[in-house]
């Protein structure tokens, strides 16, 4: 009788490149601490009140005193950046990029029909839900979903198309920065390009305030440009090149399975602070 061929299934640590999974994973805890900064902000606002209730209130300028920093502003942008140079790296290892753009620009439309309709329940109802911005009309959902769909039509092409492309991503981000302040900018309605203008001069803009924002440029470039690094690196050995340790596999954990967390983490935060603020009532 012939022995049997034992296989032995490898975890996925073992088998992914785990430096971005690593990285991924730093990335998006930094991104639910920002978040639970940012609700816990505006939750012990309405809790302490006009009489600035303590401890309430005290929190409630912790958070300010983070939110308000600019080193958190540097470590936002640099987050951001690396979010989308690791996300371009990444291209390189899935099966097929076109069907993981149209599932997250889908993701991103769906987050911007609901948050929309959560805007325009909340207006029509005078409801005060502890959070004052719940429109999101671009994000990094949009700005990830957006890039990796336009990468799909130069994903075999040269390395040098890519950091072309990178370049102008980049080159286009100081061209709308300076349209956003102009008339025109402060009229047009283009979240893609710049954040929705919010001011007295421009009729209904207070309800284009935005939860969350992020334009496409300069981000894409970032992208694409995480992308040529992979074209020239992971995309050609498919390998790690650094050691791989045990420490590591919590974070790594996390960065597997970033969309999920970044997807459900916000209404976990909600729903705590909310639970907690029936019981200060």
């Amino acid at each position: 009788m012939p022995e049997e061929e034992v296989v032995i299934k490898r975890k996925p640590f073992e088998t992914r490149i785990h430096e971005i999974d690593f990285f991924r994973g730093i990335l998006i805890c930094l991104v639910v601490m920002d978040h639970i900064f940012n609700f816990t902000m505006n939750f012990t606002s309405g809790w302490a009140g006009a009489d600035h209730l303590q401890p309430y209130w005290a929190i409630n300028q912790v958070m300010h005193f983070y939110w308000d920093h600019p080193v958190r502003m540097v470590v936002r942008w640099l987050c951001l950046i690396s979010f989308c140079f690791i996300s371009g790296i990444s291209c390189a290892f899935s099966k097929s990029n076109s069907k993981r753009a149209m599932q997250m620009v889908g993701i991103w439309a769906l987050l911007f029909i609901i948050t929309n309709l959560i805007k325009g329940a909340l207006v029509a109802s005078g409801a005060n839900v502890g959070v004052s911005a719940f429109r999101i009309d671009f994000n990094v959902i949009g700005v990830l979903g957006w890039s990796m769909l336009l990468y799909c039509f130069f994903e075999q092409k040269n390395w040098k198309w890519l950091l072309v492309v990178g370049l102008i991503g980049l080159a286009l981000h100081p061209l709308c920065q300076v349209l956003s302040t102009t008339t025109f900018g402060k009229n047009t309605y283009v979240p893609f390009l710049w954040r929705p203008y919010v001011g007295d001069d421009v009729v209904g803009s207070a309800s284009l305030v935005q939860g969350d924002h992020m334009p496409l440029f300069p981000y894409l470039g970032f992208f694409f440009l995480g992308a040529m690094v992979s074209k020239l690196t992971y995309a050609k050995d498919k390998k790690s090149y650094f050691k791989r340790y045990n420490w590591e596999r919590p974070i790594c954990f996390v960065g597997r399975h970033t969309l999920l967390i970044y997807g459900t983490h916000v209404l976990i935060i909600f729903g705590i602070l909310s639970l907690v603020g029936l019981f200060i009532k």
